[in-house]
């Protein structure tokens, strides 16, 4: 009979715990946002890099120190045809934490360098950037913004380099026949 009435009180308590202390943590830490909420990188060569920037709003009264770092979401949450970020260590950014002041924003450079090799060429991957305040409270909310990355199909982009300067050889040579051509041509036997 007494555990019957401990199980059910812990019940009760529990669940006033669930209704309660979820609202009222998630009412301090919805007080800040971040944009955009999805970045799409397209046709990036792999061997170079490039960068973008995510605000982070501060809606609260206070200042937050904000923290952002990466995030593979599961499979079943990634986009169709997106497989995993192969490396974490590819994206960076200018600072992982940043104190934003109360009612203000403040960016994050963030940047993404796929290594020079072919074999991330023509590639699809998805994954998450996290930002959240510190908090001390029991529980944390941490938003994510999702990062599609699609590389060029050729690694480097610099597949037509060889082709150019085949062009730029044989027109010279043309010239140099041509002129010679015309040059003999013209010259009394």
């Amino acid at each position: 009979m007494i555990c019957a009435v401990n199980c059910k009180l812990a019940g009760l308590i529990a669940a006033l715990l669930v209704i309660f202390l979820p609202s009222f943590t998630l009412a301090q830490d919805f007080n800040f946002s971040v944009s955009p909420a999805e970045v799409h990188i397209d046709n990036l060569p792999p061997g170079e890099a490039t960068e973008f920037e995510l605000t982070i709003h501060n809606k609260d009264e206070l200042a937050h120190v904000f923290t952002v770092t990466t995030f593979q979401p599961p499979e079943e949450k990634r986009r169709e045809g997106r497989s995993e970020f192969p490396d974490d260590s590819w994206i960076s950014f200018s600072s992982q934490e940043i104190e934003v002041a109360a009612g203000s924003e403040a960016n994050v450079t963030v940047t993404v360098a796929v290594p020079r090799e072919q074999k991330w060429a023509g590639e699809d991957w998805e994954t998450w950037l996290g930002v959240a305040a510190e908090s001390s409270d029991l529980l944390a909310v941490k938003l994510h913004v999702r990062l599609l990355v699609s590389t060029n199909p050729i690694a480097g982009g610099k597949s037509n380099a060889g082709l150019i300067a085949g062009i730029t050889v044989g027109i010279v040579l043309l010239g140099c026949g041509g002129y010679y051509y015309f040059r003999r041509k013209t010259k009394p036997e």
